[in-house]
């Protein structure tokens, strides 16, 4: 009963962070200045009252917090963003697809090769690649994608740096907002290996006569994938963030690319949505990493 009422609070608490993540950001839309009709020019006082009756923004910032609330909830704002929020999902997914898939095999491989030149490579090399922010990754992998390649192919293969996403045009962004945490995934993979290895299981394992792929990939990863797990939430939660940056410095026209957009535009509803579909996701993404710790070890509980 007390594990239910646990779980039940890690799951209330995601919509309550989400209802105070709006408040935040509809108080702080509102203190900026400027509003979505004093962007229109040439306007007498009278149209521009009017242009304030026709949104609403002349009501009670209380009654506008309700109707705006109104139509994220219901689903209309979720509806128009449906495009944007799928390209931010696939990118998203890729990005963290070769976050985890890179990050464990580069730490298997340098866990394996253990004070060997190898593994000293391969962690200087992981260490270097998240040491690069996701901008500069960005920027890199445009520069080579238009530049190198198109020079070194005669043109035959080269990156579109035209509005994105389509096709192959998809894997830069994901490049750059993935690449960073293979590094990082990397170095915990590692310690997490060379850790369990060293345990009497392990040891039991090997007198046993099994072989050492045999240990590694049948008794010893499992156990380390608590550590990757452990590091997953922060992990999730960055890149989250990071697709704002990329998005922008890619073209993408996506979550992100529209909660910019929208905050200089002062769209105050799409601004709020975004936010809270970003708190929610957060929060959602985290509430599952918690799930899958009882997956790999039984012990824990949620």
């Amino acid at each position: 009963m007390t594990g239910l009422l646990r779980f039940a609070g890690r799951v209330l608490i995601i919509p309550v962070s989400a209802l105070l993540g709006s408040v935040v950001m509809f108080s702080a839309l509102h203190f900026l200045p400027g509003d979505p009709v004093a962007r229109e020019s040439h306007q007498t006082p009278l149209q521009y009252e009017q242009g304030l009756h026709r949104l609403g923004l002349d009501l009670p910032l209380p009654v506008q917090y309700v109707r705006l609330m109104a139509s994220i909830v219901n689903g209309d704002l979720a509806k128009t963003l449906q495009p944007e929020a799928m390209m931010s999902g696939e990118i998203g997914l890729l990005a963290a697809l070769i976050a985890v898939g890179g990050g464990i095999a580069v730490g298997i491989a340098s866990a394996k090769r253990a004070n060997t030149w190898a593994d000293r490579a391969l962690i200087s090399g992981a260490l270097l690649v998240y040491s690069i922010p996701n901008f500069v990754w960005a920027f890199l992998l445009i520069l080579v994608g238009t530049g190198f390649l198109f020079n070194l192919t005669g043109g035959a293969i080269y990156y579109d740096p035209g509005p994105c996403c389509h096709g192959a045009q998809i894997l830069l962004p994901s490049l750059a907002l993935g690449l960073p945490f293979v590094g990082y995934i990397a170095r915990h993979t590692r310690t997490g290996i060379l850790d369990v290895m060293r345990t009497d299981y392990v040891t039991t394992a090997r007198a046993k006569g099994l072989t050492e792929d045999r240990v590694l990939w049948v008794h010893a990863l499992r156990n380390a994938l608590i550590v990757i797990v452990s590091i997953l939430g922060p992990v999730v939660t960055t890149m989250i963030t990071g697709s704002l940056v990329i998005e922008q410095f890619t073209a993408v026209h996506g979550l992100g690319h529209e909660l910019v957009a929208s905050i200089l535009s002062r769209s105050y509803t799409t601004a709020v949505g975004v936010f809270v579909y970003y708190v929610l996701l957060v929060g959602v993404a985290n509430l599952a990493v918690d799930l899958i710790y009882p997956v790999i070890d039984p012990r824990v509980r949620v």
